[in-house]
């Protein structure tokens, strides 16, 4: 089966059109996501990063931007453009996913907490931190970790481009993680040591689906 392509959809919202966003994301952009043939749909509340809401999907592939039935979503939707006018930041990123450890059958994003850390390096580093990351898995996973991922970016959305680094690992969690994220910066920095630029780190707790463990 051919891995699914990462893509984020970052915004930055006034506190007070949180609540209004997370509404519509669960009762109307969630379903249609998944008509139209995204495999996986969440959504996070960021913690001490430069935005609030961190969306997460796993797509086939890039050509799905490009099918009627995606072009077609938002002129569908009577709720969005109202919502999207509030915005005061956006990001959107399209990655491919180099390592998701352990590796699970078929699409799944599935955890309660996640951390990111955004950076850049020379291609020539990928395969030592996918080397590293895979490797330390079973290390991790005794201290909380469900699932690490690590990916680069591909192919540009068609109508947003990017700002964001290279590169991203995600790591998703039961419960919320430690500040140094129980060693991953170590391991990111084993690989490739000054050569990282433009890294920045945040931690989310899952807002949809609902999390598994209230409070």
């Amino acid at each position: 089966m051919t891995t699914p392509l990462l893509y984020t959809a970052e915004l930055d919202l006034p506190e007070e059109d949180i609540e209004p966003f997370l509404q519509w994301y669960a009762y109307r952009h969630a379903p249609d996501v998944y008509q139209v043939g995204f495999q996986t749909c969440s959504c996070y509340r960021v913690l001490d990063g430069d935005m609030n809401l961190f969306d997460l999907y796993e797509m086939p592939s890039w050509d799905l931007f490009e099918t009627p039935r995606y072009l077609g979503m938002r002129g569908r939707d009577p709720y969005v453009d109202a919502l999207m006018r509030k915005r005061r930041n956006k990001a959107h990123t399209v990655y491919d996913q180099c390592v998701i450890a352990p590796d699970l059958a078929g699409p799944c994003l599935d955890a309660d907490w996640i951390s990111v850390l955004r950076f850049a390096v020379p291609e020539e580093t990928d395969e030592v931190i996918a080397e590293l990351l895979t490797r330390h898995q079973p290390l991790l996973t005794a201290s909380g970790l469900k699932r690490i991922r690590f990916a680069t970016r591909g192919r540009d959305h068609p109508r947003n481009p990017t700002f964001r680094p290279r590169c991203m690992v995600v790591a998703e969690w039961d419960d919320r993680p430690s500040e140094d994220g129980s060693g991953i910066p170590d391991l990111l920095f084993d690989a490739a040591g000054d050569a990282i630029e433009d890294d920045t780190a945040f931690v989310g707790r899952r807002v949809y689906p609902w999390p598994d463990r209230p409070g």
